[in-house]
C-alpha cells in the first residue's frame, strides 16, 4: 500500500549528477535571492538552532559595566 505525502506544490525535485554541480546550483540561487530574504532565511536557521538546542533567545546576556574616565588636559 502506497502512501501519499501532502508537499508543497511549489517545490521541484532537482537530481545532480555530481556534489558540485549541486553546490553551483545552490550558489546561483542564493545569490540571485535579495538580501531581505538572504537575512530572513539566516534568522530563520538561528531561531531553528536555538530550538534545538534549548537556548532562549529572548535572555539576557552578561552585564558589562562602563566606566568612563575623564582626562585631564595637560
Amino acid at each position: 500500500m502506497q502512501e501519499w505525502v501532502a508537499a508543497d506544490s511549489s517545490r521541484t525535485i532537482r537530481r545532480f549528477d555530481s556534489h558540485q554541480e549541486q553546490e553551483e546550483s545552490d550558489l546561483r540561487y542564493w545569490r540571485d535571492q535579495p538580501v531581505s530574504e538572504k537575512v530572513k532565511t539566516v534568522a530563520e536557521l538561528a531561531e531553528y538552532f536555538a530550538a534545538i538546542h534549548k537556548i532562549d533567545l529572548n535572555a539576557q546576556g552578561p552585564k558589562r559595566i562602563i566606566s568612563r574616565v575623564k582626562r585631564s588636559r595637560c
